[in-house]
């Protein structure tokens, strides 16, 4: 009996120190996305005044073709920042569903 308890604690220990490694890279992985997700809003918003308050939008109203930075700097702008948001959006469903599926096998795990 004292063989199994100790095997017991052995486990839990291992749990333990498998959960606080999972929480450890789950809180890098949020500050990646919070970065991305600034970085999104940065560049959209750069985008947004650049095109309005700039002359980019008056400039791509009056020609047909071969656009000046006033309008190209924008669009590159607003796609950087669609870009980002893509991917802080896919990389925080990724973290969702493995903190799901972690929370399953600990659950598992406790029984």
């Amino acid at each position: 009996m004292p063989a199994e308890n100790a095997e017991h604690e052995g486990a839990r220990e291992e749990l333990a120190a498998l959960l606080a490694a999972e929480m450890a890279k789950a809180r890098t992985e949020m500050r990646v996305i919070r970065g991305l997700w600034v970085l999104a809003a940065i560049t959209l918003a750069a985008a947004v005044v650049l095109w309005l308050l700039f002359g980019g939008r008056d400039q791509f109203i009056a020609r047909a073709s071969g656009y000046d930075a006033q309008v190209l700097l924008p669009a590159w702008l607003a796609l950087a920042g669609l870009l980002a948001a893509s991917a802080a959006t896919v990389l925080f469903m990724v973290r969702l569903m493995r903190g799901a599926l972690g929370n399953i096998v600990e659950k598992q795990a406790r029984k």
